[in-house]
């Protein structure tokens, strides 16, 4: 018995990924997308891809790579954290390869993810290795010489400040050391921004946001007192983006930003962040019913007045036809009104 379910296992596996190479020409909507006159910046969105050692995620991101360069042209890709699927030095020369070879944007942005902060499954996990790894490797995909896992970048006339955990945890684990450069480089970028939005990137969400509740499954950040004194940090400003990935829930509209335990891709935290938890875009979950919503990211449009995101099925170069959401930027005269 246990023999035959191994057999159907590995027949599954194959069949799965004859699929994938028989779909890696995108099946969707292969027009170049309009952006509207008013679009300032924008992005491609996506985290988790895991690649590594499974043969259909190798198989599946180049698709997606694809559309973006054909269709979407943003003005930058973002890859949120887990990047690779182990952080090792075979799975890092293949993303890179796969992203040289299909991605054709001016600007990336690769940030570290959990399973990026170690080399091995084994009891053994070498933070230090696999921090080599990802600086070697995400410097020369995105032309940079950054010495530290957190950095920030200018885009467009943007300021995007990337994060990074120090441990192989689970959940971020963030020091002193980074939050106190946090909050130098944010009072800097904000007395910049003139009102323009500012984005954080970090592979995991903040506590208690997100279906993230006290971090009790490593969801979040490993400290809670971390996660508060960085939401106190980013809180201070307007107009702030937090952008996440890690929890590997697809696309989702529902509310749920006053219930721990429900999900939604986009809330409201605090007074001033707008927290984005981008889907799982390697593992190909499936809904109930089937739907497979492997594939997913977002496409964000930054506006003088609002930012504009949009689902989309990288893989299959579709658009969502419910996910469009657009977030009101804060303005001082809005501000003021407030306070009166």
């Amino acid at each position: 018995m246990d023999n035959l379910k191994m057999i159907l296992q590995r027949a599954g596996t194959f069949l799965t990924a004859i699929f994938l190479a028989l779909t890696t020409l995108s099946v969707g909507n292969n027009l170049i997308i309009k952006k509207d006159d008013g679009v300032r910046l924008s992005a491609a969105l996506v985290s988790d891809v895991h690649y590594g050692d499974a043969f259909y995620r190798q198989l599946s991101l180049p698709p997606g790579l694809r559309d973006i360069s054909r269709h979407v042209k943003p003005d930058l890709f973002v890859l949120a954290g887990d990047c690779t699927d182990n952080g090792n030095d075979e799975n890092w020369s293949a993303l890179q390869k796969a992203i040289d070879k299909n991605l054709k944007v001016d600007n990336i942005i690769l940030a570290l993810g959990n399973h990026d902060t170690w080399t091995s499954y084994d009891d053994g996990h070498y933070y230090d290795e696999a921090k080599g790894n990802f600086l070697r490797y995400s410097n020369a995909i995105m032309g940079t010489d950054f010495d530290t896992v957190w950095s920030v970048r200018e885009i467009a006339g943007y300021s995007f400040i990337i994060l990074g955990s120090e441990a192989d945890s689970t959940g971020a684990t963030i020091s002193n050391a980074q939050l106190s450069w946090l909050e130098t480089t944010l009072e800097a970028a904000a007395a910049a921004a003139d009102g323009k939005p500012i984005f954080v990137i970090n592979h995991q969400p903040l506590n208690y946001t997100h279906a993230v509740g006290d971090n009790e499954h490593g969801n979040g950040f490993e400290s809670n007192a971390t996660s508060t004194r960085l939401q106190a940090i980013l809180d201070q400003y307007e107009n702030i983006f937090y952008i996440s990935g890690h929890q590997h829930y697809p696309l989702a509209l529902e509310p749920t930003t006053e219930d721990p335990v429900g999900f939604t891709t986009i809330e409201h935290v605090g007074e001033h962040i707008t927290s984005v938890n981008l889907p799982c875009y390697g593992y190909g979950t499936f809904l109930e019913g089937g739907t497979s919503v492997f594939g997913e990211g977002l496409v964000m449009y930054v506006f003088d007045d609002h930012v504009q995101f949009k689902g989309r099925n990288f893989f299959l170069a579709n658009f969502s036809r419910d996910f469009d959401v657009s977030v009101p930027l804060e303005t001082a005269d809005a501000a003021a009104q407030d306070a009166a």
